[in-house]
């Protein structure tokens, strides 16, 4: 029995980000009556990014210079998530066939989206001032497999985009 839902059941079309602790959080993904997710960070050098959810569980590695795979708890190769190496293009493809991209739609806003290769948006993190961000989930898109992942995957990409500007001002 899994503690999570799908993100199938979800009744709005929006997922609020919950974080609990302080030094290894956690970020739950909940509309505020039901749990759909967790990101969790595992290790001390090289660090693991652990999405679990109602059916699955992935594992992404640190970053790396190129690309990142995505597997299961079994291990087995999911998808692939390639950076350009001097642009910001970030681009999912999965074992299935199915791609979509990372953009950043404007310089002077924080919203970040993921658009399907078809050009349909699926899903945009909009960040709040002192909150954690909102996630706004196209409703056509619900039935999208990669729906869940490409959310935990902006939400760790956008952390990772933090501790980096952190770290370039000291």
């Amino acid at each position: 029995m899994s503690y999570y839902k799908p993100i199938e059941t979800l009744r709005t079309n929006e997922i609020i980000l919950k974080r609990e602790g302080f030094w290894r959080p956690t970020y739950q993904f909940t509309d505020g009556q039901y749990s759909y997710g967790l990101l969790r960070h595992e290790g001390i050098w090289r660090i693991k990014a652990i999405m679990e959810t109602a059916g699955e569980t992935w594992i992404t590695d640190g970053s790396k210079w190129k690309n990142r795979l995505i597997k299961n708890e079994k291990g087995m190769e999911l998808a692939t998530l390639s950076h350009n190496f001097w642009g910001t293009k970030i681009t999912f493809t999965a074992n299935d066939g199915f791609t979509a991209n990372f953009e950043k739609p404007s310089l002077w806003k924080g919203l970040i989206v993921w658009k399907a290769a078809n050009g349909m948006e699926l899903l945009s993190i909009e960040p709040r001032f002192f909150k954690m961000p909102t996630i706004k989930i196209n409703t056509d898109a619900k039935s999208n497999k990669w729906l869940l992942m490409l959310a935990f995957l902006a939400l760790e990409l956008s952390l990772e985009a933090k501790k980096r500007a952190a770290a370039a001002s000291v």
